[in-house]
């Protein structure tokens, strides 16, 4: 297997996440999401980010139930290419290609919210075309769900990057950074069952815009 990157992962990580257009969406953004069993309902994009161990995987699968949406998650854009730089740059160019496709709309998108190239989504759409879900969790519950993980899922291809051994130290050393992301929606799923997140979750993106 070819040496991989040390850089593209988390190496063009967001380096300012105080940009001024990402402040206060929360309370300019409020969504009025109804059943999306009509086609006539358009959905923003629903972008689910979080740590390994947050419940990212596990909450866009309910929400894709409920609202029959696909789910678009850049681990499997990654795993269709090198391990490499221009693989890691050709695995996010598909990713967009599809979210395309779809019209920037009407789907949900699964990454941990630290690289840069995400980015792009948050500038070059209003506020109406995307909306984040920030899952968070005290460190200690994080590895202990990754510990429950198959021994396969605790990294391997998902890192994308020699930085990080593994799932556990990947968190060690983003999780300050990553409390820092700005989001529309943030829960603490510290103490929260998935069912709980869920509801949660749904109750949230139901909140009529003020």
């Amino acid at each position: 297997m070819n040496k991989k990157s040390g850089r593209d992962h988390t190496g063009n990580l967001m380096e300012n996440h105080n940009v001024p257009c990402l402040r206060g969406r929360v309370l300019r953004n409020k969504l009025c999401i109804e059943s999306a069993h009509t086609m006539r309902t358009r959905f923003p994009i629903i972008h689910i980010i979080g740590l390994p161990g947050a419940g990212k995987t596990t909450l866009g699968k309910k929400l894709s139930k409920k609202y029959h949406l696909p789910v678009f998650y850049i681990g499997a854009y990654r795993s269709k290419f090198p391990s490499s730089e221009e693989g890691e740059a050709d695995a996010w160019v598909a990713l967009f290609k599809d979210l395309s496709k779809r019209k920037w709309a009407n789907c949900i998108l699964e990454t941990t919210g630290l690289n840069s190239r995400e980015l792009f989504l948050k500038a070059a759409f209003p506020f109406s075309k995307i909306i984040s879900i920030k899952l968070i969790a005290q460190r200690k519950i994080l590895y202990e769900r990754i510990g429950k993980k198959k021994k396969n899922e605790r990294g391997g291809e998902w890192l994308f990057s020699d930085d990080f051994q593994d799932k556990y130290e990947f968190v060690k050393k983003m999780f300050k950074q990553f409390w820092d992301v700005p989001a529309d929606i943030t829960i603490d799923t510290t103490n929260m069952n998935v069912q709980d997140i869920f509801k949660k979750a749904v109750s949230e993106l139901r909140v009529v815009k003020r």
